[in-house]
Order: C-alpha cells, then structure tokens, then sequence
C-alpha cells in the first residue's frame, strides 16, 4: 500500500505541477472574463486531482462544516500572518507581499472570489489534507517529518510561476498551517480553507491602502 500511495504521490504531484504551469500562461490572456474562466479551472482541475488520488489511495477524511471554531483557529492565524508578514513591514516602509496599487472595486470583490472559492479551498485540500496526510502516514515515530515536507512541496509549488522569495515566504506559511492541523484539535480544513483565503486577500487590501 506504501508503494501505491507512494506512486500515485508522484503522479498527482507532477499533474498538480503541470496545471500549475499551463495556468501560468494565463497572465497573457488578454479578456478578463476568459482569463478568470481559467484560472478557476486551473483550481478546479488542481482540486480534482488531489480528489481522485485521495480516492485511489483510500485515503479517508471527513468535511467537519458544522465546527465553529475551526473557522475562528483559522481566521486568528490568517490576521497573525497578515499583521506580521504584511501590515508590520508595509509601515515600516517596505513591503513583502508585492507593491502598491490603486484601489477598485473589481479588484476587491473578484481577488475576494478568487481567494475563498479557489485559491483557499483548493490549495489546502492539496497540501494540507492530501499531501500532509500522506506523508504523515509514511513516518509512524517522526510524524512532524510529514508536515515539513508538505510545507515544502508547498513552497517549491510556488515556484513554478514565482520566485525563490515566494518560495520560501510560502514554505513558512504552509508550515504554520500544516502545524495547527496537526496540532490543534478544532483546526480542521474548512477552517485552514477560509484562513488561507483570507490571508492572501488582507494581502491584497493591505496593498491597496497601506504599502
């Protein structure tokens, strides 16, 4: 079983890495309304194959919606982040998660989708829930191992269509969130969902109105 979770592993993750690629071409669409269409597809394709590998390799997790305070773990570790990594260097006069520009409503509500239907969701599902699980069960006595290196799958992820700075900026964040699920009780994934999602959006706003 070690051997076929370790296969399809590989598989999903050069699959993940691929659509991650092809949705990088995307920035040279020039209708918005197309290139929305595809970066949702991007997410939704990137979803589906952690989905169908969770699947294959039986690996058994269930949606707690109903916790309440899951989404309060997740949303105290979002405006933790935002407050250290964005909010403190942009009034210190630099800024780490990208340079200023002017406000708009379309930016803010379509970045506000963006975040809490796609890139949330379906990036927890991927690194959190199917890779940590994943890699967690591959060490019985050094589970932490499986955090750290989902955290860095996570980051190396990101370079794919980034920079060696995202990476490890992300490699961070992804440890933190792998951490407080594999730590913390109540932090279950629809929590980490909305907490992602609104950690990379304060990112957006804090570049509007403060970098």
């Amino acid at each position: 079983m070690k051997r076929k979770k370790t296969t399809v592993l590989i598989l999903a993750l050069l699959l993940i890495a691929g659509i991650t690629f092809l949705g990088g071409l995307c920035s040279s669409v020039k209708e918005t309304w197309l290139k929305i269409a595809l970066q949702a597809l991007v997410y939704l394709g990137i979803g589906a194959v952690a989905v169908i590998a969770m699947k294959l390799t039986d690996l058994k997790f269930e949606f707690d919606w109903k916790n309440v305070r899951q989404y309060g773990i997740g949303v105290a570790i979002a405006l933790t982040l935002s407050l250290l990594i964005a909010v403190i260097p942009a009034l210190c006069g630099f800024s780490l998660v990208g340079p200023h520009y002017e406000f708009s409503w379309f930016a803010t509500v379509y970045h506000l989708f963006l975040y809490f239907l796609f890139v949330g969701p379906v990036e927890e599902l991927v690194f959190r829930v199917y890779v940590q699980d994943t890699l967690v069960s591959f060490f019985e006595k050094r589970k932490y191992l499986g955090v750290l290196f989902a955290a860095l799958l996570f980051g190396l992820w990101h370079l794919i269509n980034g920079s060696p700075i995202q990476v490890a900026f992300t490699f961070g964040i992804g440890l933190v969130f792998g951490t407080c699920r594999y730590k913390i009780r109540d932090c279950k994934y629809p929590g980490l969902a909305v907490g992602h999602g609104l950690y990379d959006f304060l990112n957006e706003i804090v570049r509007m109105f403060i970098v």
